[in-house]
C-alpha cells in the first residue's frame, strides 16, 4: 500500500530534523491505541494518542499514552477553562483535515500542544502518522525536536 500525503509530509519533517524513526506498518486500520496494541506488538505505554479538545472557545492538542484517559477536571484547571470537549469527526476533518485516528502531532502547526508528563516515562513512543495503516516510532527524547510542545502537563487519569 502506498504512503499517503500526510504521512510523507511527517516523514519529511523527521528527516529534516535528523530524527531517527521506525515506520510501523499495521495489518489493518488503526484508529485507536487499542487497535495499535492489537495490530502491532509494542508496549501499550509507548502508544501515544493525540486528542483534539475544544476548551471554551480555543482548541488544543493533548498527547498522552493510550493506557490513560484525560481527567477533565485537571484539564479544565490546566487550561483555566469552564468547559471542554473532544472534537467530533466532522469538526476534526473541517478544522485539521484529519480523520479520527489519523492525527499526527508532527503535522499540527496551528494549535497549542500539551503533552502529559506520562509520555516521558518510556524510552520510545509511537503515535499517529496521518495514515491509518502506519504509526511512527521515535525515541522519547526526540519528541521536542519534531513537535512544538507548548506545555508539559499532568492531566492523565487511569482508564
Amino acid at each position: 500500500m502506498g504512503l499517503n500525503e500526510k504521512l510523507l509530509k511527517a516523514l519529511s519533517k523527521l528527516k529534516e530534523k535528523g530524527v531517527k524513526y521506525r515506520l510501523l506498518e499495521f495489518a489493518g486500520i488503526a484508529r485507536t491505541s487499542e487497535d495499535v496494541a492489537r495490530l502491532y506488538d509494542v508496549d501499550p505505554r509507548e502508544i501515544i494518542k493525540t486528542l483534539i479538545v475544544k476548551a471554551d472557545d480555543s482548541y488544543f492538542a493533548v498527547m498522552l499514552p493510550g493506557v490513560y484517559r484525560i481527567d477533565n477536571k485537571k484539564l479544565l484547571k490546566e487550561l483555566n477553562a469552564r468547559k471542554c470537549r473532544f472534537l467530533n469527526e466532522h469538526e476534526l476533518k473541517e478544522q485539521l483535515f484529519f480523520e479520527p485516528g489519523e492525527v499526527c502531532p508532527i503535522l499540527i502547526e496551528k494549535l497549542p500542544i500539551l503533552v502529559d508528563r506520562t509520555v516521558f516515562e518510556t524510552k520510545k513512543i509511537n503515535f499517529g502518522s496521518g495514515d491509518l495503516y502506519y504509526g511512527i516510532e521515535i525515541s522519547t527524547e526526540d519528541l521536542e525536536k519534531v513537535v512544538k510542545i507548548d506545555k508539559i502537563v499532568d492531566v492523565a487519569a487511569n482508564i
